[in-house]
């Protein structure tokens, strides 16, 4: 896994001397979305963009976001209270089974409340070897990155001031109706699934 660390700095400012920042203007993060990338052990690289619909409230996204993240959170939260309850002497079955029904619910009342949020999100997938891949896979591949990066471009300048609203809307309806019209259809699946 490759880490890429970029410094605020200009390259070679000596750290001991003073910095001096132009004052910025920072806006909050818009939750347009979200790029996942994993790598597998054999070079199979697998990106998911996800990009909300511009039409959603903010609060509507929000809580898509809180959606993703809470299958992992919630597990580790649960092991946590599970062992300060069991250390303060309730049953392990009985806070396990007590926990697990929380969360549970928790859970899926969340999920019940972004479903259309959720739906109505534009998704490009694309997996492909690092090396050897076919022409169809480099250019799906190629797309969504093209479309990542301008989105992630856009919401970056966005944040810093660079951008005003009204063009961070556009270039957001933009990418979302692109990634909308490139997503697999009726036909593709048709296609995939073989004659008997």
């Amino acid at each position: 896994m490759v880490i890429e660390q970029r410094s605020a700095f200009p390259e070679g400012t000596p750290s001991g001397s003073a910095r001096v920042r132009a004052p910025r203007t920072h806006r909050p993060r818009l939750h347009w979305g979200y790029l996942s990338r994993t790598v597998s052990r054999y070079g199979v690289v697998s990106s998911l963009l996800v990009i909300y619909p511009p039409e959603a409230s903010e609060r509507d996204r929000r809580r898509a976001e809180i959606s993703r993240c809470y299958p992992p959170v919630a597990g580790g939260a649960g092991l946590i209270l599970w062992i300060a309850l069991t250390a303060v002497g309730v049953p392990p079955l009985a806070s396990a089974l007590l926990l697990g029904a929380l969360l549970v619910a928790a859970g899926v009342a969340l999920a019940r409340s972004t479903r259309t949020v959720r739906r109505a999100a534009a998704a490009l997938w694309s997996c492909s070897p690092m090396r050897g891949e076919s022409s169809e896979q480099g250019e799906h591949r190629r797309r969504l990155d093209a479309l990542a990066d301008t989105i992630q471009a856009a919401s970056l300048a966005y944040r810093s001031g660079a951008m005003d609203p009204g063009r961070f809307e556009r270039i957001w309806h933009s990418a979302y109706a692109h990634a909308a019209a490139t997503r697999p259809g009726p036909r593709w699946v048709e296609a995939q699934v073989p004659a008997h």
